[in-house]
């Protein structure tokens, strides 16, 4: 008689189950710099994924909310975050005329990425490294993507400090 080995987790599974939170990082170019848009209470804009919505109809709505649309809409990274998994993703908007009273616009400063080891993330991440991965992520993208290019064809120029890297390997 074979034994079975114990379960890899002891989390009950179920499809209806919440635990992502999708993070937003929106950016936009201004006067040949990259600029942010984050909430006046926090890093970055944070909201729940629910099943059976997809993450860019969320986000999308939730850019709509302040007015903005996106231009590229894509995820960058995830990590874990206080026991849940928050799943980023970049948005570059068109410059707004007005960001309104609940968003800080400022520019965005060069960051050291956050490093971890081969087989570990690192013990801390802050949001400003995660933007620094979204934006080499972009500069990527905007070379190697078709569709990336031609919704951001004057966004070259200003990815040109960013090391392109789509994922480190080992």
């Amino acid at each position: 008689m074979a034994r079975l080995e114990p379960p890899v987790g002891s989390t009950a599974w179920s499809p209806d189950f919440v635990a992502q939170t999708l993070e937003l990082l929106v950016v936009f170019g201004h006067g040949g710099e990259i600029r942010s848009l984050r909430p006046v209470h926090a890093d970055a804009l944070r909201v729940g994924w629910a099943v059976g919505r997809s993450a860019d109809e969320i986000l999308s709505e939730l850019l709509a909310r302040y007015g903005l649309t996106p231009r590229v809409l894509h995820s960058t990274s995830w990590r874990h975050d206080n026991g849940h998994v928050l799943l980023t993703y970049l948005a570059v908007v068109d410059a707004p005329a007005d960001p309104g009273p609940h968003l800080v616009d400022e520019p965005v400063s060069r960051t050291e990425l956050a490093r971890g080891d081969a087989t570990a993330a690192p013990a801390s991440i802050r949001t400003a490294q995660v933007l620094e991965h979204a934006l080499r992520h972009l500069a990527w993208l905007v070379a190697d993507d078709p569709a990336i290019a031609a919704a951001l064809p004057e966004w070259r120029q200003l990815l040109e400090p960013y090391v392109p890297e789509p994922f480190r390997g080992l």
